[in-house]
């Protein structure tokens, strides 16, 4: 019974501490990608925070990071939607 116990716990927190990381990983890529989308939309004004907008107050640090990240999302479901749409139509 305690092998069972200690065997659920160990599948969950490998399984919590794996989900976190590739949570981060992709959260990062999108983050950075979103900063380069609007570093080119804006012709240069906008520069990239490669600093990951650490010198903001906490409010401002949560928005301008999910503004880039779901920019970055956007940006990549456009792109498969336009490769759906050139080679596979």
């Amino acid at each position: 019974m305690l092998d069972d116990i200690a065997e659920g716990l160990g599948k969950a927190i490998f399984k919590g501490v794996s989900r976190f990381v590739f949570d981060i990983l992709i959260e990062i890529f999108f983050f950075y990608t979103g900063e380069i989308f609007l570093y080119i939309v804006t012709l240069g004004h906008k520069k990239p925070r490669w600093d990951y907008y650490e010198n903001e107050s906490p409010s401002k640090w949560v928005i301008f990071t999910e503004i880039s990240t779901w920019i970055g999302i956007a940006f990549w479901l456009l792109v498969a939607w336009f490769i759906n749409s050139v080679f596979f139509n």
